[in-house]
């Protein structure tokens, strides 16, 4: 994703013209897509446009709530968690397989379900998700 993109448009929407805060903004910039990419695991598209106005959004919250101990605003949660689940998570960490009948109504963490039709599931953010190893690594399934 260019990050100059990105921050032109945090600035657009900011209403900043000059270029004072630009090492301010740039390294929150770098830091969010650090974040969705290394810790979250989404595989960020900078051509889609879904993908960079949530991150010019989630950038312009975290410059904007810089000192403030407010959590995340219920749209931006909403917004990340799908692009979990559409977009996909790299590197799940899974501590166990297990080959169940159902799936368990109290779902052990980590732990990936693999039931009678051969899918494979795992209880991520609240929500059951299709999940399959590809190139030896789990990843959520994108429909």
């Amino acid at each position: 994703m260019d990050t100059s993109i990105v921050t032109g448009l945090v600035k657009a929407k900011l209403g900043i013209n000059g270029t004072v805060r630009d090492t301010y903004i740039s390294a929150i910039v770098n830091g969010v897509i650090t974040e969705l990419e290394d810790e979250k695991g989404l595989v960020l598209d900078g051509a889609n446009p879904y993908h960079l106005i949530f991150v010019v959004d989630y950038v312009t919250w975290r410059y904007q709530n810089r000192d403030g101990d407010k959590g995340m605003p219920r749209h931006l949660q909403y917004r990340l968690h799908n692009l979990i689940i559409h977009v996909g998570i790299k590197n799940l960490i899974v501590s166990d397989v297990l080959i169940v009948g159902i799936l368990p109504l109290l779902p052990a963490e980590n732990t990936v379900y693999i039931l009678q039709d051969s899918s494979k599931q795992m209880y991520i953010d609240g929500a059951w998700t299709a999940v399959d190893m590809v190139n030896g690594i789990w990843t959520v399934v994108i429909a």
